[in-house]
């Protein structure tokens, strides 16, 4: 007789580093898969520690056969986001879940969600978002060849059937894009340049000597430019410090940088070394070599591959080609420090 499917709310710090640890075992036999550092999992699902939970409602689930942790889920009741959408005050979200081949282990995972987030007034069920828009969305269904850049999904390719079988159906397409340095050729260079004599533009790397001040402009400049986009929901305050946190480390003035229009700010874009290439040598721990082991990469060995997080303009500056200027000087700067850009 198969043992018993049960689910379990998370509510002690052992159900906390058991959902936390269960992806390792999963993706085990995924050599594309990237281990999270789990000092960085253990903050991500702290209420105290991430500024989410301060306007977020979330569970978490632990789905066991028997003794043996099976799938993992989190439902998440985002109050911005019925704020910023007020057409969809009814949608509630998970994320974070994981799961073994096994229907019925995700089928009541799923169910877990929809009855805690229907007992906070949702009636519809949208996913995988870990937490909010702004971190890492949606569910891989191509691309199972390559290793997931930073801020983007990883998953096997089973969990689509998953979802399908258990009735969900598809939301919205997210695509990802990667030009390689050998592809090239320079197709905006004339362009780039007519735009940016016409428009009065210019570009200027982040200034890390005024870090706060830069911080605030890509704040207030992300949460206008992006107003309008799908599920779109603005950073605050402490989101963004918490996330440039994390990222701080890696950013470089190559790779980061601001437009401005006759000396004043317009637009912005931000890349940084995907440091997945680094934290994938890790394994999850920092100690006792992974540390070295993440900085040798990202300092030595260097990444072999970009990531652009976040760029936008000014909704007053658009129409004067800035988005293509910022993407030429990416590409440009991209090639000289010898990665291409995803």
């Amino acid at each position: 007789m198969a043992d018993s499917l049960r689910i379990h709310p998370v509510t002690e710090s052992a159900d906390v580093e058991a959902f936390i640890r269960f992806p390792f075992s999963l993706y085990k036999d995924f050599p594309h898969w990237v281990p999270p550092l789990l000092i960085e999992r253990r903050e991500f699902l702290d209420p105290a520690k991430n500024p989410v939970f301060e306007y977020a409602k979330i569970q978490t689930f632990l789905a066991f056969r028997g003794t043996e942790v099976v799938g993992t889920i989190a439902a998440i009741c985002n109050t911005r986001y019925g704020k910023f959408h007020p057409e969809e005050q009814h949608v509630g979200f998970f994320g974070l879940f994981e799961c073994i081949q096994d229907q019925a282990a995700a089928n009541a995972l799923f169910n877990a969600a929809a009855e805690w987030l229907g007992n906070q007034g949702k009636t519809v069920l949208r996913g995988p978002v870990n937490f909010t828009t702004n971190d890492i969305v949606g569910l891989l269904v191509d691309g199972f060849d390559d290793d997931p850049a930073i801020l983007m999904p990883y998953n096997p390719p089973y969990f689509a059937g998953l979802l399908e079988s258990a009735g969900f159906t598809k939301a919205k397409d997210l695509f990802a894009f990667t030009l390689a340095e050998r592809d090239y050729q320079g197709q905006l260079d004339g362009v780039a340049t007519k735009l940016a004599a016409r428009g009065h533009v210019k570009i200027r790397p982040v200034d890390l000597g005024r870090w706060h001040e830069e911080l605030e402009f890509v704040r207030s400049c992300y949460n206008v430019a992006w107003a309008k986009n799908w599920g779109f929901v603005p950073w605050t305050d402490r989101e963004l410090a918490f996330v440039a946190k994390e990222l701080k480390p890696l950013i470089d003035p190559r790779l980061a940088f601001v437009a401005e229009v006759d000396g004043k700010p317009a637009g912005f874009s931000i890349s940084v070394p995907d440091a997945n290439q680094a934290i994938k040598l890790a394994k999850g721990r920092l100690l006792p070599f992974g540390l070295l082991k993440l900085i040798w990469k990202l300092k030595v060995a260097k990444c072999t591959r970009l990531r652009t997080i976040a760029m936008g303009v000014l909704p007053e500056h658009r129409r004067r080609g800035i988005d293509a200027i910022l993407v030429h000087h990416l590409v440009r700067q991209s090639v000289a420090y010898g990665c291409p850009v995803s």
